[in-house]
């Protein structure tokens, strides 16, 4: 006698559903370009059978702007079918004008495929083409606009290892456009409180000019002047996972909310591209390390991007005060930085 399961059946129909949600989620949460572009090549190998796919998208000039992968294994395959094309046709920019094959397909806003010396006609000779085509195994290649609300955003380039259906890819092709669109407009999001940071918060050079004139204006009436420095220590490992547009546009909200928390008489700037320095006017030691606590505070409230999990920088401050850290600007830095790393370990 057989046990009944409760499970329901599974079905052929069912379990491509299945794939298909599973393929595209990460199309449609992807918070980078590089990340969108490695999700795509992902999803177009798994539902088109395309070994290889590349996003474009479209440059306000109109030209095509390929976006590189973020994991080391799609670009490893991608740039194997660069060099068996040439880095001139599956080019880091394409000029549809130079690609009339490429051209036709944008301004028809629908999918064509053909043997590959035809689509990348104007770019390269048939010949190398088809023989590129030969070397990858590939059956046939496709250029597949990317059109979202009516405005075309991109393409896709996809080399198939099957013939091509055409309302699938057209489908597929909606869904990594929807996605292109959102994720340029959350970008623009996150890049508008940043704008103003620049009328409010000083460059590295301008800042220690400013500091040697502290330095001689405490030496002359003799007070003291104090500095904090407030780094971000994990921003490279930042960049790797998520892009500079939307680290530095975390870093850039990091700088305009010390630069709201700072007296009037204090001044703020970069400090090695990875966090900023203020200079405390008038600040006594004691009032130097309340400050920096402060500081801390402040910053640790806007460290992380809450649309971007895993977005957050790890920060560390520290303050030095003349004269009783050192008498020079590099001295002072070094102190700082001392005491930063002090209260980070």
């Amino acid at each position: 006698m057989t046990a009944k399961s409760d499970k329901p059946a599974r079905t052929a129909a069912g379990d491509a559903v299945a794939d298909a949600l599973e393929a595209l989620l990460p199309v449609h949460t992807a918070v980078t370009f590089e990340a969108l572009a490695d999700a795509t090549a992902t999803a177009a190998e798994r539902l088109l059978h395309a070994p290889y796919a590349f996003l474009y998208c479209e440059a306000d000039d109109g030209r095509l702007e390929r976006r590189v992968p973020a994991s080391d294994v799609r670009r490893r395959s991608q740039h194997r079918a660069i060099g068996a094309f040439g880095a001139h046709v599956i080019a880091a920019a394409i000029d549809p004008s130079e690609a009339p094959a490429i051209a036709a397909a944008l301004d028809g806003e629908s999918p064509v495929a053909t043997a590959a010396g035809q689509l990348f006609q104007g770019l390269t000779s048939t010949e190398r083409a088809n023989a590129a085509q030969q070397e990858l195994g590939i059956t046939s290649t496709a250029i597949v606009p990317l059109v979202s609300a009516g405005e075309r955003v991109g393409a896709l380039i996809l080399l198939l290892a099957r013939e091509p259906r055409i309302e699938p890819t057209r489908l597929f092709a909606a869904h990594v456009a929807r996605a292109v669109a959102g994720l340029r407009q959350a970008l623009a999001e996150v890049d508008q409180p940043v704008s103003g940071i620049a009328h409010s918060v000083f460059d590295a050079r301008k800042l220690e000019s400013d500091l040697q004139k502290e330095l001689a204006r405490a030496d002359r009436y003799k007070h003291q002047v104090s500095i904090a420095v407030i780094e971000a220590t994990n921003l490279r490992l930042l960049y790797e996972q998520f892009g500079r547009t939307l680290t530095d546009a975390l870093l850039g909200r990091l700088g305009a909310a010390l630069a709201r928390d700072a007296r009037d008489v204090d001044l703020i700037g970069t400090y090695k591209d990875s966090g900023y320095t203020m200079i405390l006017t008038e600040a006594t030691a004691e009032g130097a390390a309340t400050a920096a606590t402060r500081l801390l505070r402040t910053a640790q409230d806007v460290a992380r991007d809450e649309r971007a999990p895993g977005l957050e920088l790890h920060l560390a401050c520290g303050w030095a005060t003349y004269p009783i850290d050192g008498k020079a600007t590099d001295t002072l830095f070094a102190a700082a930085v001392r005491r930063m790393y002090e209260a980070a370990a």
